[in-house]
């Protein structure tokens, strides 16, 4: 097995393998993955002449255009720090999120709403809409040889969320954190190029990092469902069983929005081999009118994860034995191979095993921290307690849990979030 450093030599790797395979699959039109990496290479030295450096940070108005991806792909390439944007969101928390990160430049993958206009105008921001201008389009597609100098530790993407706070906090994550994270998910889910993502979480939600880098970085590929097609039960349920869509990754209520709408059953969705599901709670009496429709033909798997640990820690494979409680919740799961953890108690001690605590997680996939914000890094971010001969950084997620028979089971917050 190949192991990478970066995720530009790792793409790089997927596109030579892959290179006639679709990458990006939309209703009337696809995007291979050697057309995906030379635009994203044109991209990348496009960055590289208007003076974009390392870890410098840009900014997308993603919406799921090929452009959107490629900008990803060529920040990556060039050691540049993407953060996906909401366009939608109010004006304030954008330029919240905008001044926080002290962005280099603002791209977009279609002409912008009038409010973002209003926004370059205030803070006088180099913006690029790469749908009218293709000025990237004469320069080389080969693959980059700056490339090759990206370290693991380097910033991919900062994710921004507003936690418990209001506040826009951005999780820093690194390519190392990324690398660790989807080579999990490929064992996990036994992804092969034969599959194809149904990705219905918007840019700016981690839960899009395990369909874009889960897809892209295993030769399956992705299809982009915007905003617009997710509202419309019929044309979702259509376009996810005319593109053949193996694999569906959301938040719990998506599903039960088609369930509530009796928009499933079993003519529906019948290429998906796995349902996996996180973010919030799914009510047990809705999640076995799932789990009875399509049992015999899918994996349902319930995750769990913050997106400090780059979005799924742990992981749990529904069954019968789930439904034999209706009243409890489903657990938290096991956690993943590439995390340990350390429950803890208002004292920072370890409590005992079953007790419950504060769940902290250890491992490769922590990320750096929160952007531009030492005061919230220091407070979430801390040494491990079990630990005083060298630096052992642990973060902690707030949430209260406890073990039973090596599985982690959700008992609440240590503060107001929902």
């Amino acid at each position: 097995m190949t192991t990478y450093f970066n995720l530009a030599e790792y793409f790089y790797s997927s596109a030579k393998n892959f290179k006639n395979r679709p990458a990006l699959r939309y209703k009337k039109q696809i995007i291979t993955y050697n057309q995906l990496n030379k635009l994203s290479n044109q991209l990348a030295n496009f960055f590289l002449s208007i003076k974009i450096k390392r870890c410098d940070v840009i900014g997308i108005l993603n919406t799921k255009e090929y452009l959107g991806y490629a900008s990803m792909l060529a920040c990556l390439k060039i050691g540049a720090i993407y953060t996906n944007l909401d366009e939608e969101n109010p004006s304030p928390r954008l330029e919240k999120i905008i001044c926080k990160c002290k962005t280099k430049l603002l791209i977009s993958d279609r002409k912008p709403i009038a409010a973002i206009n209003d926004l370059l105008c205030k803070l006088k921001i180099t913006f690029i809409d790469l749908s009218k201008n293709n000025e990237f389009a004469h320069f080389n597609d080969t693959n980059l040889e700056c490339s090759k100098n990206i370290i693991g530790t380097n910033p991919a993407y900062i994710m921004f969320t507003s936690g418990s706070t209001g506040i826009p906090k951005g999780v820093t994550i690194t390519h190392t954190n990324i690398i660790s994270f989807l080579e999990w998910g490929k064992k996990k889910y036994n992804i092969n190029s034969n599959d194809i993502f149904a990705q219905v979480n918007p840019m700016y939600f981690d839960n899009s990092v395990f369909d874009f880098y889960t897809a892209l970085f295993s030769g399956a590929s992705l299809v982009p469902i915007k905003k617009e097609v997710t509202t419309n039960i019929l044309e979702l349920i259509n376009l996810v069983d005319q593109m053949k869509c193996t694999i569906w990754f959301s938040v719990p209520s998506l599903l039960i929005f088609l369930q509530t709408a009796k928009a499933l059953n079993k003519n529906t969705f019948q290429t998906i081999r796995v349902f996996t599901f996180g973010g919030e709670g799914y009510p047990k009496s809705e999640l076995k009118k799932l789990y009875d429709l399509y049992k015999d033909q899918a994996k349902i798997i319930n995750v769990y994860g913050p997106t400090e640990g780059t979005c799924i820690c742990s992981s749990h494979e529904i069954t019968d034995v789930d439904f034999k409680n209706m009243s409890a919740l489903a657990p938290l799961g096991k956690i993943n191979p590439n995390f340990d953890i350390i429950i803890i108690d208002e004292k920072m001690h370890e409590v005992k095993k079953g007790q419950k605590g504060e769940l902290c997680l250890i491992g490769p996939n922590i990320a750096l921290g929160y952007y531009n914000d030492e005061s919230r890094t220091n407070q979430n971010f801390i040494q491990n307690p079990k630990v005083k001969s060298y630096r052992d950084i642990i973060y902690r997620t707030g949430d209260i849990v406890y073990e039973k028979n090596n599985v982690l089971w959700f008992a609440g917050r240590i503060d107001n979030q929902i």
